[in-house]
């Protein structure tokens, strides 16, 4: 007995019956983003704390160059910021004189001290203040200064800027390593990128945040759920097609990327 088309997709089951409703359409399945990470300054690498295959997070430690003049600096500055004696001394001073000058105002009121005598006390407490604000600012800069060498010596060490995986290890310890010279190269696989090319035909079928299922090719396989993140508003004249990407959750890292996939949109 023949099968109508209706009954045969019942026995064929609905992962049949869905692949009937959608046209698919060849796709590639990328990482987020690749990044090579370098050095903002020039040093000699003095450890590498990565290797191929390393999954890092966003702030991990990718390399570190030698830094042993920045460290003494450092040590030198952080002394500097926390000495606390020139504005103890200044203090005691203005402490000191103030008193002296109140002393000498009473005396000049009295007709007992005279005002050149009285004068010269202000004026040695306002100096003694002056000092003391002399002191308090020395400080200030040299904790300005510290913060500064705190910056240099973190330009030393090379951190990872994403969460990611590393694709591969460039130098080791003991390279120069120069700013057009990458360490590594870093993979975001969360999210993943589909990029898929579709007839200009069916532009008004794609929206922003519309989510389509996507299908990775063998041995991934599976279905998953994707979200157009980026819809073209250039066609490719030649081809009469245009782009479209989605973003794909991966947050365990079980899909590979570099890999071809279709992409299912609901038939008319």
């Amino acid at each position: 007995m023949r099968l109508t088309s209706i009954t045969l997709l019942l026995a064929l089951g609905p992962g049949a019956a869905l692949a009937q409703d959608q046209e698919r359409f060849d796709c590639l399945i990328d990482p987020g983003q690749v990044l090579e990470i370098g050095s903002a300054v020039d040093g000699v690498i003095d450890q590498v704390f990565v290797s191929r295959g390393d999954t890092v997070k966003k702030g991990d430690p990718i390399a570190k160059l030698e830094s042993k003049a920045e460290e003494a600096q450092l040590t030198y500055a952080r002394e500097r910021a926390q000495d606390e004696g020139p504005i103890d001394i200044a203090r005691s001073k203005v402490a000191l004189l103030q008193k002296a000058a109140d002393r000498a105002t009473e005396m000049g009121k009295r007709n007992v001290m005279a005002d050149a005598q009285v004068q010269e006390a202000q004026t040695n407490a306002e100096v003694a203040q002056l000092e003391l604000r002399s002191a308090q600012m020395d400080q200030h800069l040299a904790k300005l200064d510290l913060q500064r060498v705190e910056a240099q010596l973190a330009r030393r060490e090379i951190r990872s800027p994403i969460d990611g995986l590393v694709i591969t290890r460039m130098m080791g310890p003991g390279e120069y390593v120069y700013s057009q010279a990458p360490i590594a190269q870093l993979a975001q696989i969360d999210p993943l990128h589909v990029e898929v090319f579709l007839p200009t035909a069916m532009y008004d079928r794609v929206k922003k945040d519309q989510v389509l299922k996507v299908y990775p090719a063998a041995p991934v396989g599976g279905e998953y759920d994707a979200t157009v993140s980026v819809v073209d508003k250039v066609f490719d004249a030649a081809s009469d097609t245009f782009g479209v990407r989605l973003a794909l959750p991966n947050p365990e890292g079980k899909l590979p990327a570099g890999i071809d996939c279709t992409v299912g949109f609901p038939a008319e």
